[in-house]
């Protein structure tokens, strides 16, 4: 059984995802609907809600900001709504809310309230992929995943990374690490094992470790590196 900190994470790439998008796309045409303006929620939404508007002939693009993950795998616990649309953003519009991914479903059915409560003409909401069970069924799903993983994004690749990182490496059994101990952490504690990630984002695991030096993450002596401020006391 998987520790506290040890959870399924899939690494995924620029083009997987935008031909999720696409599949959405041709879901919503294949439904017949024709929204006015897409709402996209911040911050994982963005690359779907714009890549939709490219593939429905959309100008009509507004975001709207909902907080449930606060960091990787870390739930605030109830979505709230942290930065409100404009007044009359989709008053009388049909409206298509888009994220990109869902478990437990709590940030889209909050966003969809959220949105119905402001006068929409029609509302559907849609997802690139949907991971395990959910109590919120959108109308248009890219994929489903049908174990719960957590899915690292393009768009969020170094910010999980170094999430992973810090995390494996804080809780492992040793002081200094290399850059196969970190791959190694991550196969053993989150399944990304190494073919995986080279395949996905290539040659990125250095820059995220130099990353994370950048950011007083990590200290590095040559090729070893350790989390920052832990000692051979410490360790």
């Amino acid at each position: 059984m998987a520790g506290p900190d040890e959870f399924s994470c899939t690494v995924t790439n620029w083009e997987y995802i935008y031909g999720l998008t696409r599949d959405v796309a041709n879901a919503v045409r294949e439904a017949e609907f024709e929204p006015d303006v897409i709402v996209a929620l911040a911050r994982g939404g963005w690359f779907a809600g714009r890549c939709l508007c490219d593939f429905l002939a959309l100008s009509d693009l507004t975001s709207l900001k909902v907080e449930h993950y606060v960091g990787t795998a870390v739930a605030s616990g109830e979505a709230e709504i942290k930065y409100p649309m404009p007044d009359g953003s989709v008053a009388g519009k049909d409206v298509l809310v888009v994220d990109d991914i869902i478990d437990t479903g709590e940030s889209l059915r909050r966003a969809e309230a959220y949105v119905r409560d402001r006068d929409p003409a029609a509302v559907r909401t849609a997802t690139l992929q949907q991971a395990g069970e959910s109590a919120v069924t959108p109308d248009f799903v890219g994929e489903y995943l049908a174990e719960w993983t957590w899915v690292v994004y393009p768009w969020n690749f170094i910010e999980d990374m170094c999430d992973l990182v810090e995390s494996a490496t804080s809780d492992a059994d040793a002081e200094w690490f290399t850059p196969d101990d970190v791959g190694r952490l991550l196969a053993e504690r989150h399944g990304i094992d190494r073919i995986e990630r080279e395949v996905a984002q290539p040659g990125r695991l250095d820059e995220v470790l130099t990353e994370m030096e950048r950011r007083d993450l990590i200290e590095r002596d040559g090729e070893r590196l350790r989390p920052a401020g832990t000692s051979a006391d410490e360790a």
